[in-house]
């Protein structure tokens, strides 16, 4: 019950997803507040301008104060979502064998795989394990989840963008929803929409709106694009499960295309999202933020031999950097 076994529990690896895409929502809420400030330089002046700078200096004062209430949010659902996930996971044993670091799972192909996963083993598992007691899992993923829901209430009133409210509910929902329940949709293969929809649209768009009370078109390109870059990390995930995922009868889309189809989807979505991410930097910074983005083309390069290899650990670090460097880019452009 240490620290240490909780902070793995949390799938540290996966924390970076939920803050990129809150960060991109920041970067791009500040050129609408920017936008706010600027008055055309004619005599007189129009009475739009000193409403327009009022709101905009209201916006500014607690635009930090907003985001890091968004990104608590944000890291607090992804946790609840992962212990969760643990939890429904571990008890209908689709876990199984995951009781330490390296574990192997039990089946048919245990022996094939024996090997493989001590170079590239599967994460450890707290339900599982049984390391930590299943109700204590799932307590901490409502706990978790309750806090969240006290954060983004706080925002939600402090900012009156009350219709996040049910932005809110929905990705709750989702997070619990993907394994957890009757008819877990993560195990109808829905799980890459889930995440494309709660952690790329609804993390990016949502983060807009609370800091500006708007959204963008230029925003929503950002959302799609951090959301393909999030349903990767999926990707990755359910392809290193795929025969444990078969077995146990949890049909993530992994399972239902095979193994070689869903990688010959997930490289179209790799590309897509980095033909919209290079879109993004040049838009913000021409033409340099593009050429900032695409100086890190080795990443999805590597991320794909490494998976054919059988190197999951690897690709999955690889399919996380994606979402930070996106986000990186999209600061370091704007900023300039």
């Amino acid at each position: 019950m240490s620290a240490k076994l909780w902070f793995k529990g949390a799938r540290p690896m996966t924390l970076p997803v939920a803050v990129s895409s809150v960060v991109v929502g920041a970067c791009v809420a500040w050129p609408i507040i920017e936008g706010l400030g600027v008055c055309p330089a004619v005599s007189p002046t129009p009475a739009y301008c000193a409403a327009n700078a009022q709101r905009a200096a209201l916006l500014g004062s607690r635009f930090w104060p907003v985001l890091l209430l968004c990104l608590a949010v944000a890291v607090l659902l992804q946790v609840s979502a992962n212990y969760a996930n643990d939890y429904f996971d571990g008890i209908r044993g689709v876990d199984e064998g995951r009781g330490t670091e390296g574990g192997t799972a039990a089946g048919a192909d245990q022996d094939a795989n024996q090997d493989a996963r001590k170079h590239d083993p599967k994460p450890m598992r707290l339900t599982a394990s049984g390391k930590v007691a299943p109700r204590n899992v799932l307590f901490a993923a409502i706990g978790c989840a309750v806090a969240a829901c006290v954060l983004g209430l706080i925002a939600v009133v402090w900012t009156g963008a009350w219709w996040l409210l049910a932005v809110g509910v929905v990705c709750v929902l989702a997070a619990w929803g993907y394994t957890g329940g009757k008819h877990p949709y993560g195990y109808a293969g829905l799980g890459e929409l889930g995440v494309f929809v709660c952690f790329g649209l609804a993390a990016v768009l949502g983060t807009q709106y609370a800091l500006t009370g708007a959204l963008s078109v230029f925003g929503i390109i950002c959302a799609v694009c951090a959301g393909l870059f999030d349903c990767v990390v999926l990707m990755v995930n359910n392809l290193r499960d795929v025969e444990s995922d078969d077995r146990h009868g949890k049909r993530t889309l992994a399972v239902r295309l095979g193994a070689r189809r869903a990688r010959m989807v997930m490289n179209v979505v790799i590309v897509l999202a980095w033909l919209i991410a290079i879109y993004v930097g040049m838009a913000l910074w021409i033409p340099w933020g593009g050429v900032l983005m695409a100086s890190g083309i080795g990443v999805p390069a590597r991320l794909v031999s490494g998976l054919a290899k059988g190197g999951y650990r690897g690709a999955l670090a690889d399919s996380v950097y994606q979402t930070v460097l996106f986000a990186l880019v999209v600061v370091v452009a704007l900023m300039m």
